[in-house]
């Protein structure tokens, strides 16, 4: 079993790093200055090879390889070593990148490579992203379970719409000439999402420290009731809240079950303590990635109202 290092130890006898991280930009954009690849579906690792030894950390520090250890092989894919390199863990069904089916542990998966940080006995991350790029491709061959990812230059319109296309997460930026700020959030990789947008019910809200309302319980209607579909707290204006908090009407759970029906996907008993419930009303517009197999919202974020206040049953 895969041992986890200490704090600030070195990784097979290189030093432990902690991804550099892209901020959300809203549009896609080109700019021949700019490199454009896909922004893949997975986890995040970093994965530190030194012959036949690999050692998969995630952006948390938590050892990966235990949980897929067919990944054990990358160091076939490398060349020449030892290497640091950052990527994505992603697992693919029914031709498609498919990030509920990764949860679910499949035996096949693949690392998407798509920088290089250290090599031989040289931190590269004083280098420029083109300069990285390079090194890359001359120490790293594609060979399963490694795939390297491709790049587009300049041209980041095209690239969504052909991610858009085939219904993938979104793009990812990176300035040319850009250094790699490890454990930083920086402006120089910039994330587009193709982002699905929805309207949806509100059920209730959860209250949390600092906020005037907190997260919306959202809910889709169907034939038989109400059915969760998750909490919304992200782009949720204060301005917002203080609107909501005028219209929506209190209710016991008893009294929402009552009026409104059947509720699917209730939260467990200890959590519901802390909602208010309200009556059913529509419609609040959500931005997502996707809808996971078992109905809810990954990574949701409120959009605003939509059309005239209409309340339910």
């Amino acid at each position: 079993m895969q041992r986890r290092p200490r704090p600030h130890e070195t990784i097979l006898g290189m030093p432990r790093l902690s991804p550099m991280l892209a901020s959300p930009f809203g549009e896609p954009f080109d700019d021949d200055d700019w490199l454009f690849e896909v922004k893949w579906d997975g986890y995040r690792a970093l994965a530190y090879v030194s012959g036949d030894e690999v050692y998969l950390d995630s952006r948390n520090k938590k050892p990966l390889l235990p949980k897929f250890p067919s990944l054990k092989e990358i160091s076939r894919a490398v060349k020449k070593g030892p290497v640091i390199l950052d990527g994505e863990i992603i697992a693919v069904r029914g031709g498609r990148v498919d990030f509920s089916y990764l949860r679910s542990d499949p035996k096949s998966v693949s690392f998407v490579v798509f920088d290089i940080l250290f090599l031989g006995n040289r931190l590269l991350t004083g280098c420029t992203l083109i300069e990285r790029k390079y090194e890359l491709s001359r120490v790293v061959r594609e060979e399963d379970p490694v795939v390297i990812s491709q790049t587009v230059e300049g041209s980041g319109k095209a690239l969504f719409e052909w991610v858009r296309s085939r219904d993938m997460e979104g793009i990812v930026a990176k300035r040319k000439d850009s250094v790699y700020r490890a454990g930083e959030e920086s402006r120089d990789w910039l994330k587009v999402k193709n982002a699905r947008e929805g309207c949806f019910w509100v059920l209730g809200y959860a209250r949390s420290p600092g906020r005037l309302l907190g997260s919306l319980v959202v809910a889709e209607k169907g034939e038989d009731g109400f059915a969760i579909v998750g909490r919304v707290s992200s782009g949720l204006s204060r301005d917002y809240e203080m609107r909501l908090l005028e219209t929506l009407r209190p209710l016991s759970l008893e009294e929402l079950l009552s009026s409104a029906g059947p509720v699917q996907n209730l939260p467990p008993r200890r959590e519901r303590q802390g909602v208010q419930w309200v009556r059913p009303y529509f419609g609040v517009e959500v931005a997502f990635t996707e809808m996971t197999p078992d109905g809810r919202l990954r990574h949701p974020v409120f959009r605003g109202l939509a059309g005239e206040d209409h309340y339910g049953p």
